[in-house]
């Protein structure tokens, strides 16, 4: 009974503890992957642009010595780049439906009163979240769609109306052949586990606890390190945390006694790095700055390791028929 309990509580309670990069980078404003992406095309001279995350974010650097406003979607003050840094106008609807997760616009940005300035920043580039990006994406899911439409973000610079323009393209997803791995890997490893061999099952959970580790080191390095524009403390708090359970894991899982162990703590873990990654796989624009082929590698290789090193586990941990010889070390 106490074997059985381990067996459940340990996999919930590292699933829990490890964040991965789901865990730290949810949410519509950090995919890892999207199907759409939205270009600049055209941008007032002295101001630097920059789409973020496909089609989710626009980025702004303008020169401290110029002072440039980002009009909303009812074409109010919704953010001011000045020589102070960079404000967000609370009387404007904008700042509240221009989120990843809209909230209600309050009675007091209803009213066109004079802009309410909230300072946000002191430096003299921003990014936020701007859906006039991907307003047009619900009418380009079409397999075979390209470029979709026209997109623009109005400013008044120096008392003149300019704009921001750009277009939206869809992205087709990759092959579905990225997932035949993870079947294919899982069917050669279920019929090699019915030789039912202490010997052979032991190997089976280094070499895919092993590979386990690899995704889940990488995973960390590809979503954390190369996702966003910069490196955030929490980030390399959580790439040391992927290091050193890397290295206590690793020394377990070559230990006999403890391979099991190791093997129910690597792979909740590299499950969560592969659902992670798992958009690359899926959606055809990876935002990582890495070839999408070594972050769908990653993602299939952290898919299989986490789901073989549990079956290996399982199937491990059930005694041998009595009769059968067992090469489990004394």
């Amino acid at each position: 009974m106490t074997r059985r309990v381990v067996l459940i509580a340990l996999p919930v309670a590292v699933m829990l503890a490890a964040p991965g990069s789901a865990a730290a980078h949810a949410g519509p404003t950090a995919p890892v992957a999207t199907s759409f992406v939205a270009r600049v095309t055209t941008k007032p001279v002295g101001i630097a642009v920059r789409v973020l995350y496909g089609d989710q974010e626009l980025a702004l650097r303008v020169a401290p010595s110029r002072t440039v406003e980002v009009l909303g979607l009812l074409g109010e003050p919704y953010l001011r780049f000045g020589p102070a840094g960079v404000d967000v106008n609370q009387a404007s609807p904008t700042s509240y439906l221009n989120r990843a997760q809209p909230v209600r616009v309050p009675a007091s940005a209803l009213t066109g009163g004079p802009p309410q300035w909230r300072h946000v920043s002191d430096a003299h580039s921003f990014r936020w979240h701007e859906d006039r990006l991907h307003a047009l994406a619900a009418t380009g899911r079409s397999p075979h769609a390209g470029y979709i439409g026209p997109w623009t973000v109005p400013l008044r610079v120096a008392g003149r109306t300019e704009r921001i323009e750009g277009g939206l393209w869809y992205v087709r997803a990759p092959t579905k052949l990225w997932l035949w791995p993870i079947v294919v890997a899982l069917a050669c490893l279920a019929a090699l586990l019915r030789v039912r061999s202490t010997r052979l099952d032991s190997a089976l959970l280094v070499a895919l606890g092993g590979a386990g580790l690899a995704a889940i080191v990488a995973g960390h390095v590809e979503a954390n390190l190369f996702v966003r524009p910069g490196l955030a403390a929490s980030q390399v708090g959580w790439l040391a945390f992927a290091s050193l359970f890397t290295v206590a894991t690793g020394v377990l899982l070559l230990h006999p006694r403890w391979r099991a162990l190791a093997g129910l703590a690597i792979a909740p873990y590299a499950l969560v790095a592969g659902l992670t990654l798992l958009p690359t796989v899926r959606k055809g624009h990876v935002v990582i700055r890495l070839p999408a082929t070594v972050d769908r590698f990653t993602a299939v290789t952290a898919l299989t390791a986490g789901l073989g090193t549990l079956l290996v586990v399982l199937v491990h941990s059930v005694p041998l028929p009595r009769g059968e010889r067992s090469e489990r070390p004394s």
